[in-house]
């Protein structure tokens, strides 16, 4: 009887072990709700972003990421916006004057194909480049497939990014109108940042060229004519818009002055040390402008000074100078 006892407890945990053997073993933890913590995630422009890595909530480590999809805001594939490379650039020694061609410019820059989007395939990073400057503004969605030791899943709309338009693309550092005599030697009248001189700047990215186009317009609105000799350079010893971009012809049309520029997504102006057309040379840290405007009501000389800071060169600024206290004839 005792025999028969330990042979059924025997068999009973032969049976068991036996049991347990088979039992399929989970080897790891792939968690349900696996995330970012900030989303929508927002990138300006142009502007280097990094993002946190996926909140793992309790997964076994390491977690590989893969993007398995990107679309805009309506449903379209966006891939090619947001993975094709682009050239960016960025300085490799100290830009001046005397860079005054393009081959000399770009002698200055090391010229890069990066692409704007990018994720890092442990722990899903978000990284934008410079390159974002290519992608247009709006609302992209991805999904992810993310996998560990123990499996993978499918994130459906894993994050929401949203590119936006530089929020400070220009900065207007001052602007002033003057009344001179006909000698131009003293300053009868003027106006200084307030509202008898305000400028308007319209910052347009992803322009087939980079540009500057600089208007003049009265009290009503109406446009000086660069193009019939209204507005022209105050003197030699002062800089006009051609000086701090000698790259490209100026362009005169009948309403703007229109200056291209390297399509180098870089901060201009370029130097601090512009070149003026009587051979000497002006130390400024902002493109300051100083004209003469013709054709006005006025029996004396009219002048129009400003300084901008522009803080990407991948798109066109649409500059206009409103004189206030004076009419065009």
């Amino acid at each position: 009887m005792r025999k028969l006892t330990i042979k059924k407890v025997m068999g009973i945990s032969v049976m068991l072990l036996a049991g347990i053997a088979c039992q399929k073993k989970v080897r790891g933890y792939l968690s349900d709700d696996i995330f970012y913590t900030v989303n929508p995630f927002e990138v300006q422009q142009g502007v280097t972003a990094v993002s946190g890595s996926l909140v793992l909530n309790g997964s076994s480590a390491p977690l590989h990421v893969e993007l398995a999809a990107l679309r805009d805001a309506d449903g379209n594939d966006a891939d090619s916006i947001l993975r094709t490379p682009r050239s960016i650039k960025t300085f490799k020694g100290t830009l001046d004057y005397t860079d005054s061609t393009l081959a000399l410019f770009n002698a200055k820059l090391n010229d890069s194909l990066v692409r704007p989007f990018n994720i890092a395939d442990i722990g899903g990073r978000l990284q934008f480049t410079a390159a974002t400057t290519y992608v247009p503004a709006g609302t992209y969605n991805m999904d992810l497939v993310v996998s560990n030791i123990n499996g993978e899943k499918y994130l459906k709309d894993a994050c929401q990014i949203t590119i936006k338009p530089v929020a400070e693309p220009y900065k207007i550092n001052w602007r002033r109108v003057q009344i001179w005599d006909v000698t131009k030697t003293t300053v009868l009248q003027g106006w200084d940042n307030d509202a008898n001189c305000p400028v308007d700047v319209q910052y347009v990215s992803g322009t087939e060229q980079a540009a500057i186009v600089y208007k003049f317009v009265d009290k009503n609105g109406k446009a000086f004519n660069p193009k019939n000799g209204e507005v022209k350079a105050w003197s030699t010893s002062l800089p006009t818009l051609h000086n701090w971009a000698p790259y490209y012809p100026l362009v005169l049309t009948d309403s703007t002055l229109v200056q291209q520029l390297p399509y180098s997504g870089l901060a201009f102006p370029y130097y601090t040390n512009v070149l003026l057309d009587n051979g000497q040379t002006l130390p400024d840290v902002s493109c300051r402008l100083d004209y003469q405007i013709f054709n006005t009501t006025e029996t004396n000389v009219v002048k129009s000074m400003t300084s901008l800071t522009y803080g990407i060169t991948s798109g066109t600024y649409y500059v206009t100078a409103h004189l206030n206290t004076i009419t065009h004839r």
